[in-house]
């Protein structure tokens, strides 16, 4: 039987969605995607609710329109600085029920692992105690243990007679989610969970080369970089800065005195994030604010503009990851995503001088077939499509069809050839 998944990234500049079929073996296939510009949240607080609002009702629209899906229900992204993360271990008889006063009943007869079990033990795991400015988005597992021994990731079908979980809480400030709810449940869209992107990200590496590699992850997107630490295959850090690609920008526009139009095609047509790189420096004509007469500068200055952003952005990361103690030496691996810094070149460097350690090659886009914008939202897919066998409910969606005439003789070819070539826009079209 098929299931259906909607998840929607909020992000600093835009709304992206997506949405994906899981069929019986598990494996997401992607029917509908759209991303719609928004600039509604600003360092991570939501600064126009309004225009966050209309944003999510028309990427929703528009999916409607384009391929005839009625999205109802969907997964929302969180910035991973309104997260943090508590360890939590329980553990359940297999296969464990719920009895008339709340405890749970004996083991079944055949002593094997099922989904029922795994949800009811991620239930319990969720039960701890939270302060009043405290949400519990979920608990996301990193290990299971059967009969105090033998540890997996995918318990189902095993036999055991005691399941436990080492699992990760994800709580989030009650405040941003109040006011996040807010504006989704305005645009006519019920939530059915929040997915933070270091989660997201898990996910993705698990189907990378060397998923248990120690991994620094920085994304940079329009005005927010997050970074998190992966050990062993489970989240160990992570945070949020409140500057990203549009940054860079910014600073082009304010040093040349530029119109931030202007500085946007700089930074677009010069991605480079070393100076030292630049073997051709060619004059660049510019037009500056004060009088509008074009003057010349050098891409090197360009570049050196764009170069000390990142190595202060990367920097400040740097700082945060020394003061919590975690020494990047031991990171075998630091990888980059976000469309705020994909496609710069000279970013190894960068990183082997400032984290001392070497950039890996991992391409989001290759591995998920999907543009970069929507390389959270892939990730967000991935994970609940894993988690759906755990009890992790799926999206409202509905396909609605158009009622046309009933049309007859040569009417009804033309009506199938405009059906097949509707179909064809609907499904290549952006």
């Amino acid at each position: 039987m098929n299931e259906y998944i909607a998840v929607m990234d909020i992000g600093t500049t835009g709304v992206r969605l997506l949405v994906a079929k899981v069929g019986t073996n598990g494996k997401p296939h992607i029917v509908a995607r759209d991303y719609t510009v928004c600039h509604g949240i600003r360092k991570f607080k939501i600064e126009n609710s309004a225009e966050v609002t209309e944003s999510i009702r028309k990427v929703l629209h528009r999916i409607q329109e384009k391929t005839e899906i009625v999205v109802r229900s969907a997964y929302i992204s969180i910035s991973g600085a309104h997260v943090k993360y508590v360890r939590n271990v329980d553990s359940v008889p297999i296969a464990s029920v719920y009895t008339e006063n709340g405890e749970f009943g004996p083991g079944s007869e055949t002593g094997t692992v099922t989904g029922s079990d795994v949800a009811a033990l991620l239930d319990k795991v969720e039960g701890a105690e939270l302060y009043d400015n405290e949400y519990l988005l979920g608990a996301v597992p990193v290990k299971f243990t059967l009969d105090g021994d033998l540890q997996t990731t995918a318990p189902i079908g095993m036999k055991a007679e005691t399941l436990r979980v080492d699992a990760q809480l994800l709580i989030a400030d009650n405040t941003y989610i109040d006011s996040l709810s807010a504006c989704v449940r305005a645009a006519g869209l019920e939530i059915d969970g929040f997915i933070p992107l270091s989660v997201a990200v898990r996910a993705l590496l698990g189907s990378c080369a060397d998923p248990d590699a120690s991994t620094l992850f920085i994304d940079m997107g329009g005005y927010a970089t997050e970074f998190c630490v992966f050990y062993k295959g489970s989240i160990y850090y992570a945070s949020a800065l409140p500057v990203g690609g549009g940054t860079i920008t910014n600073d082009i526009a304010q040093v040349l005195n530029v119109r931030r139009e202007e500085a946007e095609m700089l930074k677009c047509d010069y991605q480079i994030a070393d100076v030292s790189l630049v073997t051709n420096d060619v004059d660049v004509a510019i037009s500056p604010l004060a009088d509008g007469k074009s003057r010349v500068v050098k891409c090197s200055e360009i570049v050196g503009i764009m170069q000390a952003r990142i190595e202060d952005i990367f920097g400040i990361i740097r700082e945060r990851l020394d003061v919590d103690e975690i020494d990047t030496s031991f990171i075998d691996r630091v990888v980059l995503s976000g469309d705020g810094i994909v496609g710069f070149s000279g970013l190894a460097g960068v990183c082997e001088r400032v984290f001392r350690t070497k950039l890996s090659d991992i391409d989001f886009t290759r591995n998920t077939a999907m543009k970069a914008i929507f390389t959270y939202t892939s990730g967000m897919i991935m994970y609940i499509a894993s988690m759906l066998p755990y009890g992790m409910k799926r999206s409202d969606i509905e396909r609605v069809q158009q009622e046309e005439p009933e049309e007859t003789g040569g009417n009804s070819v033309i009506k199938s050839i405009k059906d097949k070539f509707r179909g064809l826009l609907g499904r290549f079209r952006d």
